[in-house]
């Protein structure tokens, strides 16, 4: 009798060890991806790169990690120009007064990122807001949290097209990226407009 009721336990036991193993296995792991890194100095460095911790636990680096050909270093915005995991590409830009890294959604005319930010980093929640730019100058930022557009902003950004600064203020656009798809698509057609 006793050796049936010992048999489950084993059981439990081995089933609550490998729960415990995967869980310390997934805390443990970065997301490194394929990619490049491009320094200070223009020298493009290829390998894997890892910008965030996966798991429930995880969370945004606050310098970047890259590992290729024997180097495993870690590196913050002023030392970066840019840098591509797997598909994403992103660029160090000032916000405020500070270099950041922000995720390339769209170029053209106007280029469209995203800033990704913890408020809480005992939370592990990670936010974005969307940014603007035309050409080289300066990042506005085009969303207020889940207030949605800041329209008025967006109206004096986009005052050289005329037919996007009626659907701003129409309230037609919901959306940051659908506002530099028509302008980026206006800029290079003005003429059917």
């Amino acid at each position: 009798m006793i050796r049936r009721q010992l048999l489950p336990c084993k059981y439990a036991l081995v089933l609550v060890s490998l729960l415990f193993i995967g869980i310390h296995s997934i805390l443990g792991q970065e997301d490194y991806r394929y990619g490049y890194i491009v320094k200070a100095n223009n020298d493009t460095l290829f390998g894997r790169v890892s910008n965030r911790r996966l798991g429930p636990w995880g969370g945004l680096h606050d310098k970047i990690k890259f590992k290729g050909k024997g180097l495993k270093k870690r590196y913050a915005p002023k030392n970066l120009i840019a840098y591509k995991k797997g598909d994403s590409i992103y660029r160090t830009l000032i916000l405020g007064s500070s270099p950041e890294f922000l995720l390339l959604k769209s170029e053209g005319p106007v280029s469209h990122y995203h800033y990704y930010f913890e408020p809480d980093p005992a939370s592990r929640l990670i936010l974005d807001i969307d940014y603007f730019q035309k050409g080289n100058g300066s990042l506005i930022r085009a969303t207020q949290g889940v207030f949605g557009l800041k329209r008025k902003r967006l109206v004096s950004f986009f005052s050289d097209c005329p037919p996007l600064v009626a659907k701003i203020k129409n309230k037609e656009f919901k959306y940051a990226f659908e506002l530099v798809a028509f302008y980026n698509e206006w800029k290079e057609n003005q003429k059917t407009y």
